[in-house]
């Protein structure tokens, strides 16, 4: 009896570290992966050379990709858009839906120097019609001298379908 708990305690453990996957790979469940790469690995808003650490999805689809759409969460600071051709910062706000353009996190300047929370980033990429999950990214940052931002570890994982 004591081998099969251990057994059944050891496969809980490689569930929960991702060792062995939730989902088995059947026929009708598609591959899709998803990882968060960054351009940067620390941020301070005082930065004059960027608006945050830019947040660039990696993703291998067998879904076209104009099936999909990607949703991006923080619980804590906000997400802007930054790109050419006129360099203008656009406030996004803590969840965006996009196609998969690059988007960058930040946090208000008016909250340097205070005590702030460690921030965990998330990116769904979703069948654009039924909403529903194909793959998950997360990227956690936190903090060095209390107001620089400094990204720790990003966990990918793939959903069931």
């Amino acid at each position: 009896m004591r081998p099969v708990i251990g057994l059944i305690v050891l496969g809980v453990a490689m569930l929960a570290m991702g060792i062995v996957p939730l989902a088995t790979q059947g026929d009708d469940v598609l591959p899709e992966e998803v990882a968060i790469q960054t351009d940067i690995d620390v941020y301070i808003p005082i930065m004059s050379s960027t608006v945050g650490i830019g947040l660039i999805p990696v993703y291998e689809l067998e879904s076209p990709p104009e099936t999909v759409q990607l949703h991006w969460r923080t619980d804590y600071g906000y997400f802007v858009a930054w790109d050419s051709p006129d360099f203008k910062v656009n406030l996004l706000g803590p969840e965006v839906i996009n196609n998969g353009e690059k988007i960058y996190w930040s946090y208000d300047p008016d909250e340097m120097g205070v005590n702030k929370p460690a921030v965990e980033i998330s990116l769904q990429v979703e069948d654009a019609i039924s909403g529903r999950v194909l793959a998950e990214a997360r990227l956690k940052i936190g903090w060095e001298e209390q107001d620089t931002a400094s990204v720790i570890s990003g966990i990918n994982t793939l959903q069931e379908a």
